[in-house]
């Protein structure tokens, strides 16, 4: 019940307990006080008898001792004035309480409406409106502190949906594709009777390739979502891990008339050696595929930056990557371009598998440009 309860109507129940506390220990505290200073009085009141002698002295006439341990007894405009004391003194701490409670509750919602209007601006929060952002209150305090932490935090939604329905449309593009490739083939080649051995020999090749590409794109769907079930981390040297990918991506790279060249120290960081082979694997072969046709050169660097930090740097000499395509590259399914992906194998999930396996490792891989011309992938790998 007690939770249910609004948070200002709670401050005052505890503001108005708190001054009930006070109020009735000053209160008591008061009576007694008050009640020892009439007794004083009163005993000053029933002094002993006393005499001028010849001389101009003041004695004091000596009383009898059953005289001297009588108390004196309070006169009733005495007892009059402590009732009213008593009384007076209620009903001030009641109004003490009750004023104070009053006003706790006015002040509380004079603080709390900043709450209270970022509370209605919440409930019109919508999938269809993360993009817009609340009000930041100009009192600079925790409520305003909150809405900018709020409107953070919905700009990341966004960006997640969006992110959401990119990789839908994708998906879907990349998934229907083959399948109406497939569908092609099929409706035309039903629409003959007889089909001689090189018909069969045609559908059955596109009916393989189409297949194998769905495979493939599924594949590495499965591997994203599959990431935390790649076996243990153990010390993976790095230089002999770019000597094995530029041996096996040599053919290729001689195909395009593209050099490859190592630059790398002995650092050692500890990782999964599968997935960070696929993942550098992915970036060197994307630096040939999409590197100039003859001449160009594909680099990798790896230093130690410190003590516990390792460097890789991936630099091609192709046509680089424009700002706004830099934003989205890690994106599942993104295409920098689109009419020149058609030409090359994938289905742009490589960089968005990169990404997945840098950050396992509790990585960062940034993309800037190349000083030369090109694209220079960054990635920063604890040792």
């Amino acid at each position: 019940m007690l939770k249910k309860t609004p948070i200002r109507l709670r401050f005052t129940a505890m503001i108005v307990a708190l001054l009930t506390v006070c109020c009735v220990g000053l209160t008591v505290i008061l009576n007694l006080s008050a009640y020892l200073m009439a007794s004083r009085i009163d005993a000053n009141l029933v002094m002993p008898a006393k005499e001028i002698d010849e001389y101009g002295r003041i004695n004091e006439i000596p009383q009898s001792p059953a005289s001297s341990i009588i108390t004196p007894v309070p006169s009733e405009d005495s007892r009059q004035a402590r009732m009213d004391f008593r009384f007076q003194s209620i009903i001030y701490m009641i109004f003490v309480i009750v004023g104070g409670g009053f006003l706790t509750y006015y002040i509380s919602g004079k603080a709390l409406k900043p709450l209270n209007t970022l509370n209605d601006q919440v409930k019109n929060i919508n999938v269809h409106n993360l993009s817009e952002t609340l009000s930041v209150p100009p009192t600079k305090d925790e409520i305003a502190e909150l809405t900018v932490t709020f409107n953070e935090m919905t700009d990341k939604l966004a960006n997640a949906f969006m992110m959401q329905g990119r990789f839908s449309v994708n998906a879907a593009h990349e998934l229907r594709t083959p399948l109406s490739v497939l569908q092609t083939k099929v409706d035309v080649f039903n629409k003959k009777e007889d089909h001689t051995k090189q018909e069969y020999d045609t559908l059955i090749s596109v009916i393989e390739k189409q297949t194998q590409r769905l495979r493939g794109l599924v594949g590495n769907l499965l591997d994203m979502t599959n990431m935390d079930d790649n076996g243990e981390f153990s010390s993976i040297c790095l230089k002999d891990v770019f000597e094995d990918i530029t041996s096996e991506l040599s053919h290729i790279a001689k195909d395009k008339n593209v050099a490859l060249i190592l630059d790398c120290d002995n650092s050692i960081v500890t990782g999964n050696t599968d997935l960070l082979y696929r993942a550098f694997y992915n970036l060197v072969e994307n630096g040939i595929k999409y590197n100039t046709d003859g001449g160009g050169r594909v680099e990798v660097m790896v230093n130690r930056l410190s003590k516990g930090q390792v460097s890789i740097k991936i630099k091609d000499t192709g046509v680089g990557i424009s700002e706004n395509n830099k934003k989205h590259i890690f994106e599942p399914f993104y295409r920098v371009d689109k009419s020149r992906s058609r030409q090359v194998a994938g289905a742009g999930l490589g960089l968005s598998i990169v990404d997945s396996i840098i950050k396992k490792h509790n990585g960062l891989i940034t993309v800037t440009d190349n000083e030369d011309g090109g694209t220079c992938f960054n990635v920063i790998l604890t040792i």
